[in-house]
């Protein structure tokens, strides 16, 4: 599991580096993709299943898929996935040199972060990446993930007895 934050800077040869406790979960080599203003970085075997998933959708191999050629859409959206994809290996300091191309579309050029997101993992700018909280947080942040308010973090503070805390009630 992708659950963790790191922030780090990108150097002037276009390298970025990974803490090691973090690094081992993908294994030695990592698979980018490009996604809208940030790249997604996938462990091999994550990457095998997501490619299925597009491979059924687009492949000859497939009525859907060979059906699918003849979508103007799905041509570009064919060309957009297969074209921003990349696998890297980390070199023997644990950083990743990402090609000047993905570095540009997602301008990752000084202060960035890695964030945990599951089952994969996501590289910001720092600056794109607060742009991207600040419009998460004007859209409802939480809201469409817990169906509304959170849940309280004291789950006792819902049954209302004198003294519990957030239960609304004057303390003495």
């Amino acid at each position: 599991m992708f659950d963790w934050r790191h922030e780090t800077s990108v150097d002037a040869k276009g390298r970025v580096g990974l803490a090691q406790r973090h690094r081992e979960k993908f294994g030695p080599v990592v698979a980018l993709l490009k996604w809208n203003d940030h790249l997604i970085v996938f462990a091999p075997d994550k990457l095998e299943k997501l490619l299925g998933f597009v491979a059924r959708r687009l492949s000859f191999d497939s009525e859907e898929g060979t059906r699918n050629f003849f979508d103007p859409k799905l041509q570009r959206d064919r060309r957009y996935f297969y074209s921003n994809m990349v696998e890297l290996d980390f070199d023997a300091q644990g950083r990743l040199t990402i090609p000047k191309g993905l570095r540009d579309a997602v301008d990752l050029y000084s202060d960035v972060v890695w964030l945990g997101c599951g089952e994969y993992a996501e590289l910001w700018a720092t600056k794109h990446h607060l742009a991207d909280c600040a419009r998460w947080e004007e859209a409802g942040g939480f809201d469409r993930l817990f169906g509304g308010t959170p849940p309280p973090m004291n789950p006792s503070a819902q049954d209302g007895q004198p003294g519990d805390e957030g239960s609304g009630r004057a303390q003495g």
